[in-house]
């Protein structure tokens, strides 16, 4: 009666039953995750995480948000701050309030005014070799061990960064 009459008709975005449908991932700010994580879909960090973070998809770092390790994603925006090598097959952006202490392999890079970058930058022809290594999918890691799924993460040359 009082409700839009295409309610019937909507899906939920995060739901597993349609195809096609966009997968969101967040870390909450005050949540704290210790280890690896490996994402098909979209994923905010607000809160920290300490250990390598894959997402085959977009990333953002957001101005609260904080990780220690390596990341490897298709895009990403840093607003936050970021201890460790940095991957994007396609675009990095680093925001004003952004900080990223490594190195960073990527096929575009914007730096806004304000933002903080130690590190080397390789970008397009000179990061080939690292970004033809294809990110590890989520669905091809299941079922493997913890050593596996390790040995399968993204090392890229350079600093290595310590985990706790």
């Amino acid at each position: 009666m009082f409700g839009n009459k295409n309610e019937n008709n909507r899906t939920n975005p995060v739901s597993n039953s349609a195809p096609g449908d966009v997968r969101r991932n967040v870390i909450a700010e005050g949540t704290v995750v210790i280890g690896d994580i490996i994402a098909e879909g979209d994923m905010r960090v607000e809160g920290k995480v300490m250990g390598t973070l894959v997402c085959n998809s977009k990333l953002v770092v957001s101005g609260t948000g904080f990780i220690e390790g390596n990341i490897d994603a298709r895009m990403a925006t840093i607003e936050g701050e970021v201890k460790g090598n940095v991957i994007t097959r396609e675009l990095l952006t680093i925001d004003k309030t952004g900080k990223i202490f490594g190195d960073i392999f990527t096929q575009k890079l914007v730096v806004q005014m304000g933002a903080i970058f130690t590190g080397s930058s390789k970008m397009a022809d000179a990061a080939k070799e690292v970004l033809t290594r294809a990110p590890q999918r989520a669905k091809d890691l299941l079922g493997k061990s913890g050593d596996e799924v390790k040995n399968q993460l993204p090392q890229p040359q350079g600093e290595k960064v310590n985990k706790p």
